[in-house]
């Protein structure tokens, strides 16, 4: 049987967790060596998903990879897809103080580490065990539950994701909320049928918002389509209003004439002027001739037309000046 000890954590970005835990397992001896004050760390498979977690820089629009101070306070620990360090393992590093875990950040085994001190290497851990120290975090009250949620996330196996779904059906909205975020940005492939349960069936419009903007956010294939179908059919209207602002925020191609029709036909004001803010949130010209065409259509509310005026002259690019100073000439 596992025997649980006391777990403190903190976040940073994706990358860095404290947890801590005590078990009687296969790994005793392993578990039993971190006795001693300082940093240790331990392998453990990653699921085939997992984004590259290391530290980065950004410089001029341009991301640089570098290593990662295991003592900085704000260590700048973030996530991206990476072909070029991607690891089929996440490293973790625990720090004790006194007997207790203070830090365990996990990082792809690929990123480089410093630290003051030397760092003892306990080697490989499986799934199973390094997911058993997690899990009791997840639950409602626990200020960890949200590092131990994306934590599993990266871990390999049907345990990982199992768990995942389990918490999803928390009674606590920020553990299921984070939850449904980590499917989507680290499983969505093999979890997608998950979280579309969420985007269409719960019954919280939060919920059903907070679905929609993670799926949004995945790079899903039909992340469009399910924003489409969210947007034309939710009963909430703040959840329509927000499928259309992702919807742009995809880029997609459908996102001015799907828009475009919430614009003209739902039933909510406040939909269709927040419509109309979602059509300002497409790239450059797109934006301004989408806008552009709302303004210019005299069937169109008197409300909705000055919405989207206000988004044009909001927009600080020459094509929206031109356009602006076009109208004023014309009249």
């Amino acid at each position: 049987m596992n025997l649980f000890c006391t777990a403190r954590s903190h976040f940073f970005a994706l990358g860095a967790l404290v947890i801590g835990t005590c078990l009687a397992s296969p790994l005793q001896a392993q578990i039993s060596a971190m006795t001693s004050d300082g940093w240790h760390t331990w392998r453990v498979p990653a699921v085939d998903s997992a984004p590259e977690i290391c530290c980065f820089s950004w410089s001029s629009g341009t991301v640089t990879r570098r290593g990662c101070d295991l003592d900085g306070r704000h260590g700048g620990f973030s996530t991206r897809s990476n072909g070029d360090f991607a690891s089929d393992e996440i490293q973790m590093y625990a720090l004790l103080d006194d007997g207790d875990i203070r830090e365990l950040r996990a990082l792809s085994s690929s990123c480089p580490v410093t630290a003051s001190t030397a760092v003892t290497d306990l080697g490989p851990v499986t799934v199973a065990e390094s997911i058993r120290w997690i899990e009791h975090l997840i639950e409602s009250g626990n200020e960890h539950a949200s590092e131990a949620i994306a934590a599993i996330a990266v871990h390999d196996g049907e345990q990982a994701s199992d768990l995942l779904r389990k918490s999803a059906r928390s009674n606590d909205a920020d553990i299921r909320e984070d939850s449904v975020f980590w499917m989507a940005q680290v499983r969505v492939t093999e979890m997608a049928a998950d979280i579309k349960e969420f985007i269409f069936n719960d019954g919280d419009p939060d919920m059903r918002e907070h679905a929609a903007f993670a799926y949004s956010q995945s790079g899903a294939n039909d992340a469009a389509e399910v924003l489409i179908r969210q947007g034309r059919n939710d009963d909430n209207a703040d959840v329509r209003s927000q499928a259309w602002f992702w919807l742009a925020q995809t880029e997609a191609d459908e996102s001015e004439s799907e828009i475009g029709r919430a614009i003209r036909e739902d039933i909510d004001k406040d939909v269709r002027e927040e419509a109309v803010f979602a059509l300002s949130q497409l790239p450059g010209e797109r934006a301004v001739k989408a806008l552009g065409d709302v303004l210019e259509d005299r069937n169109l509310d008197l409300e909705v037309r000055e919405q989207a005026l206000f988004w044009l002259a909001q927009d600080e690019s020459d094509e929206a000046f031109e356009y602006i100073d076009r109208i004023l000439s014309d009249n």
